[in-house]
């Protein structure tokens, strides 16, 4: 009786311990045959875990060219297929734990050879957009894979890969969509609040034609703290000391308009500092407001601080008008344009961490795959780096402080015959996306 009682009690135990494991992580999988027939149709699985998450969630799948992929069950998403990525958009996330999306993967006739499939999914923690990326799975279109196998040298390829943590993928983030170089501007006025030592902080940001995931963001000076007013559909939060209003899709409405009431004791010196950052053609894009002294008020006054950008330009930089216009009761105005440069730097390393990258060659669970085989097997002679994630071994190449550099060495080395290499990234020694890394650099992503 008591050993059954036993039993019992560790088979709870390993129970609630399982529901508490599992419930925070978020991980994505995938059911793909091994092989696909040219011409044909078949059934694939994505397999989401979202652990205690909910609300807005976004799930992707990239397919090589020739495939397309039509929707089977979306669980309640909105699904949309262009340029050989699909899309499940969900406003509010499956209930369940755990949701399996089913797709019908279609390959046109001419397709061959071994391809990669990708997938990720996206959704918002603590309002910060979070990304979950499933390791890349090859798929064979026809009869057999165009690289021969070597015995205990080429590593088996694994169709159902379970994903590793948030914060570990490895391509940029995309955008919604195509969009042109947009005409930003952003206008903050201050004006004065309930008490002496209160302040009413309003923007209005034209957006012009941004799309997607966007963030307007002041640092809070020191002492002070911030309480927020109109929020435009964004999430307003206050944290590692910056006044943050975050929006996963911004509204379709050609201006924004947030604000929020700063108070504390003043002192001299007080600045204002800000910065609008969105994401636009693949590419991060910061537009920063010029530091602004925050007025005293013995009298009520206005005071507007206007930065106007013009179409980014990648191969110019053309100076940008910074107007300030002060208005007292007195019929006096003082109008200052002072040309400011607000243009994002295009490939110096303005590092904000130890941001390097590398590139990445392999991912295998096989313990038999070791950096001396697949340098002998590639004809790789720089030294190969192993890391282990995801209970699977990552093999990397290279050191490089600037994108760009990682880039042109991922081309030597699919030149190489390893046609599934590319960019990863790291901040001092973890390992961060690609687009975090870029952002944190000011460095501009290249195809």
């Amino acid at each position: 009786m008591i050993k059954y009682l036993f039993v019992t009690l560790n088979s709870l135990a390993l129970f609630f311990y399982s529901l508490f494991l599992d419930n925070g992580t978020v991980t994505v999988k995938g059911n793909f045959p091994a092989n696909i027939k040219p011409g044909t149709e078949v059934t694939a699985e994505l397999i989401v875990n979202k652990g205690s998450m909910g609300g807005f969630a976004k799930l992707q799948i990239e397919v090589p060219e020739g495939v397309t992929v039509k929707e089977s069950d979306s669980k309640g998403a909105t699904y949309s297929f262009a340029g050989g990525i699909g899309k499940w958009i969900w406003t509010g996330v499956p209930s369940d734990q755990e949701f399996t999306v089913k797709l019908i993967l279609v390959a046109d006739a001419s397709v061959s050879g071994t391809k990669q499939i990708g997938a990720k999914y996206s959704y918002v923690e603590n309002n910060n957009k979070q990304i979950v990326e499933m390791t890349p799975v090859e798929v064979v279109f026809g009869e057999g894979s165009s690289t021969p196998a070597v015995a205990e040298t080429t590593p088996a390829a694994t169709p159902t890969v379970d994903a590793t943590a948030a914060k570990t993928a490895e391509t940029p983030t995309i955008s919604t969509g195509d969009e042109p170089n947009s005409l930003v501007s952003v206008v903050r006025t201050i004006t004065k609040g309930a008490t002496s030592n209160d302040w009413m902080i309003n923007l209005k940001i034209k957006k012009d034609g941004i799309k997607g995931f966007a963030r307007y963001s002041d640092v809070l000076p020191e002492g002070f703290t911030a309480k927020e007013g109109k929020v435009n559909g964004s999430s307003f939060s206050v944290a590692d000391g910056k006044i943050k209003f975050v929006w996963v899709n911004v509204p379709t409405e050609p201006d924004l308009e947030i604000s929020y009431t700063l108070s504390g004791t003043h002192k001299d010196n007080i600045n204002l500092e800000g910065e609008f950052s969105y994401l636009e053609s693949n590419q991060s894009k910061f537009f920063k407001m010029p530091g602004e002294k925050l007025p005293f008020y013995d009298a009520p006054v206005a005071v507007e601080t206007k930065t106007e950008t013009p179409a980014v330009d990648t191969k110019t930089e053309t100076p940008v008008a910074v107007e300030t216009k002060t208005e007292a009761p007195v019929a006096t105005e003082t109008k200052t344009e002072t040309p400011t440069n607000t243009q994002p730097t295009e490939n110096t390393a303005k590092m904000g961490g130890d941001v390097s990258y590398c590139v990445q060659i392999g991912a295998y669970t096989n313990p038999a795959v070791t950096s001396s085989k697949l340098g002998s097997m590639y004809g790789i002679s720089e030294n190969i780096r192993s890391e282990m994630a995801g209970g699977m071994t990552k093999f990397m190449v290279g050191k490089f402080m600037e994108y760009r550099l990682a880039r042109n060495h991922r081309e030597t080395v699919k030149g190489k015959g390893v046609n599934d290499a590319f960019v990863t990234a790291y901040n001092g020694p973890v390992r961060i996306t690609v687009q975090e890394a870029l952002m944190i650099s000011s460095q501009k992503w290249v195809r």
